[in-house]
């Protein structure tokens, strides 16, 4: 059964909103609130930014707004700063006539507008009516509108996934046909959509509509069948779903391709190389320890949110297969809480009981790569028996070190020393 919308008040918008609008119409310009911002009102909840349509030319806007920012002079956009929300002033972009640019806007619900001054409401599509249905359905020809912006195929994907929309039939051919032109849009737009995609409470049913139109293929090729599932058990970390998204892919090169930065990308491949967490050698304390010095607690808590999102999914498909393996899960979930709890392990060079300069004055050494090979040393002993972090006993184990001959460094004591495997 459709929702009742309720229309705002024009008092509840906020006062900077409001003279915008008047200090255009003072101007002779039409002027009114459009967009996502009309169907947030509508649907009444917090509207995030403004955007306001006019016939104003965007030179005209920067001379009445002195403030202003031309954000988009190319199309027409020009932001002006107003506090705690933006405000987006774009001139008609079909012709002077305010119609005429709600015929090209993407969707219904956002092609209705509001002029608070008058209260007057422009919805010639017929917004309002399927925003109430929850239906998701394109001004006019969905082929059309894809074919001026393809962006919009996976913008309809997004709408799906943040408010639940149910797109309408002809919608998907569109989406699949834009496919390929969707290839010219700028990456950061992509990337932009695809990380609210990713975070919608919906986001099960938004990635189903990628794979369904073929989209998925064009962005993240090989994603696997339980990714919706997965991504949808996770918690809503941008890292963490992009993760459960990517598993089987190649995972580093999508993120470039779609202008992730370089330290996202790499902690996202990371998390993936040691994914799954059991399926690890991790037989004894000490290897645990090494797995918390080298990924971090943080790090640690993505790997096992991962696969506790895997588990839920499969578990719908193969109820026992999950729980034996949740099983195994938690246990080693257990034996890392316990060494967290232990508190400070000396996981890096700096939680060490002996400093670089300590170990230069024990063993005449003077600043150079010896000293970091002795540290890297000393922490995996540490790791390896967290009571010998005291600086006696760290001396002790320090002297043995450098009377061992080079060759036989990996051997001393019950370290198996790599001065690689020692960085932190």
């Amino acid at each position: 059964m459709p929702r009742t919308l309720e229309r705002p008040a024009p008092s509840a918008l906020p006062p900077a909103v409001r003279t915008v609008l008047a200090t255009l119409h003072d101007a002779g310009f039409e002027a009114v609130l459009v967009g996502g911002c009309v169907r947030d009102l509508l649907r009444g909840v917090p509207v995030t930014d403004f955007d306001v349509a006019t016939q104003a030319p965007p030179e005209r806007v920067l001379t009445l707004f002195p403030r202003a920012i031309p954000t988009g002079l190319r199309h027409g956009t020009v932001m002006i700063p107003s506090g705690t929300r933006p405000i987006d002033v774009t001139t008609f972009r079909a012709g002077p006539r305010l119609e005429e640019d709600l015929a090209h806007r993407d969707f219904t619900i956002n092609a209705i507008a509001w002029e608070p001054a008058t209260d007057r409401w422009v919805d010639p599509f017929d917004g309002a009516r399927d925003l109430a249905a929850d239906r998701l359905r394109a001004v006019g020809s969905a082929q059309a509108r894809f074919t001026e912006d393809p962006l919009r195929a996976l913008r309809a994907a997004r709408l799906v996934a943040t408010l639940g929309l149910v797109p309408e039939p002809d919608l998907l051919p569109a989406m699949a046909e834009a496919r390929l032109t969707l290839r010219r849009v700028a990456r950061e737009r992509v990337r932009h959509e695809l990380g609210q995609l990713l975070l919608a409470p919906g986001v099960a049913a938004g990635l189903r509509l990628l794979r369904e139109t073929r989209l998925e293929t064009e962005l993240a090729p090989g994603a696997r069948d339980d990714a919706p599932a997965v991504v949808a058990a996770l918690p809503p970390v941008l890292e963490l779903r992009l993760a459960g998204w990517l598993r089987g892919t190649r995972v580093e090169a999508i993120l470039a391709a779609l202008r992730f930065g370089h330290r996202r990308s790499r902690e996202i491949a990371q998390l993936l190389l040691r994914h799954p967490l059991d399926a690890q050698p991790l037989r004894g304390d000490a290897d645990l320890r090494r797995l918390l010095a080298r990924v971090g607690d943080d790090g640690v808590s993505g790997l096992l949110a991962l696969r506790r999102a895997e588990l839920t999914a499969l578990a719908a498909r193969d109820p026992a297969a999950a729980a034996r393996d949740r099983a195994a899960v938690e246990a080693l979930a257990e034996r890392i809480e316990r060494i967290q709890r232990a508190g400070a392990l000396a996981l890096h060079r700096t939680d060490l009981a002996l400093d670089g300069r300590a170990v230069m004055t024990e063993l005449g050494l003077a600043p150079g790569p010896a000293v970091g090979e002795a540290l890297a040393y000393l922490a995996e002993c540490v790791l390896e028996d967290p009571t010998c972090n005291t600086p006696e006993a760290l001396r002790t184990r320090l002297h043995t070190w450098a009377r061992t001959p080079r060759q036989e460094r990996g051997r001393v004591g019950s370290v198996n020393f790599s001065p690689e495997r020692g960085k932190s």
